[in-house]
């Protein structure tokens, strides 16, 4: 649990209002794997998307155990880690460097809509050259599995939807 905590260090402070996900939102829930060369973390995941990047991701372990709860609005976000007391708000280009994978995955989720929404598997990587790649199984334009892998890092993200 020390893990997320160390993510939200070097915090900076914008206030920001987050969008509250209303019929527009679409939503995922089911499972995420974080897992990184030392440790894996697993646990329930709520992802609620709006096109033009508005991203909310929370990743819970049980009932009501928060392990990292994201925010993200364009090029704003807030991050926190509440077990660990631990926030971070700010421009995601000034995000500490434990955090990127994490504020990348609204990019992910953004590129499974649209023209990838058609296909049964998605293959997609950043425009960033390496920084992460990605695949999915989808149904009827959703995601099933999705698995992306951030290699400098060596983090992985496995999530698991309900259907």
């Amino acid at each position: 649990m020390l893990l997320l905590a160390g993510l939200l260090a070097g915090c900076q402070s914008i206030q920001q209002n987050f969008g509250q996900p209303d019929a527009r939102w679409h939503t995922e829930t089911g499972q995420l794997q974080y897992s990184t060369p030392k440790r894996s973390v697993i646990g329930e995941v709520v992802v609620t998307s709006l096109v033009n990047h508005e991203f909310q991701l929370d990743f819970m372990a049980g009932p009501g155990f928060p392990i990292m709860k994201l925010r993200q609005s364009g090029d704003t976000a807030h991050a926190e880690a509440a077990f660990a007391r631990a926030s971070w708000s700010g421009k995601t280009e000034h995000a500490p460097g434990k955090l990127k994978p994490w504020l990348a995955l609204g990019d992910v989720f953004s590129q499974l809509a649209g023209p990838n929404a058609l296909k049964k598997q998605v293959a997609l990587q950043s425009q960033k050259p390496g920084f992460w790649t990605a695949t999915a199984n989808l149904s009827e334009g959703l995601p099933l599995d999705v698995t992306v892998q951030f290699p400098e890092s060596k983090e992985r993200f496995v999530f698991h939807f309900n259907r």
